[in-house]
């Protein structure tokens, strides 16, 4: 016997014709909250060395890799239930750059489903390294390698044209359009390891919103 819970007429949520599973229905509000799924990071991470306008997942190696396919320390993984959603994305990234030169680095997200991967980013067209979602913020004009950390909040409404029941991953990313001096990203400390350093904690986070 299947069920329906209807609210003034609107279907909330069906069991998916009889079947026991419970599946969202076509009368939730625009915008509801689905689902939220999230990655939270509090160990210490480096990534190195970068390639200038070269895209990569955030990474803990001395021998990254470019490009969106490898797995990084901020992915969440993200499976939606209803075909037409949109997934809210938030990142909260702390660390470091070497050479404290990060007006000239960019964070944006991946978008991976089965062997393709999408860089989402702003629509501008500039060199790879000039081009993402958000910098990093100094927090102290002068250069520190054990202190000055950086800290980045980014977010991204993605209209991701998956349909249900199709996994998503997404991934924190970055790149460089400055020389060598920055081709280091230290996460959740900062450059130095001094008993003085600050250390933090990254977070990424994937909510769901209804059609």
């Amino acid at each position: 016997m299947s069920g329906i819970l209807k609210v003034g007429g609107s279907e909330l949520i069906n069991d998916n014709g009889g079947s026991g599973s419970l599946q969202w229905g076509s009368g939730v509000p625009s915008g509801s909250i689905v689902q939220v799924q999230y990655t939270q990071l509090d160990t210490e991470a480096e990534h190195s060395t970068m390639s200038v306008n070269t895209d990569y997942v955030l990474q803990n190696s001395t021998s990254i890799t470019p490009g969106g396919g490898v797995s990084g320390i901020l992915d969440v993984d993200i499976t939606p239930k209803i075909t037409g959603s949109k997934i809210w994305l938030t990142s909260h990234v702390f660390g470091e750059g070497t050479a404290d030169e990060t007006w000239d680095l960019v964070f944006f997200f991946w978008r991976s489903v089965s062997s393709t991967h999408t860089k989402l980013k702003s629509a501008v067209s500039r060199n790879t390294g000039s081009t993402g979602i958000s910098m990093p913020t100094k927090t102290y004009y002068a250069t520190n390698a054990n202190s000055t950390p950086e800290i980045l909040n980014m977010q991204y409404f993605d209209t991701h044209g998956v349909s249900a029941g199709t996994q998503i991953t997404y991934k924190v990313g970055l790149a460089c359009s400055v020389g060598t001096t920055l081709n280091q990203w230290y996460t959740n400390r900062c450059v130095g390891t001094a008993s003085s350093t600050e250390v933090g904690v990254s977070s990424i986070c994937a909510i769901e919103l209804a059609p």
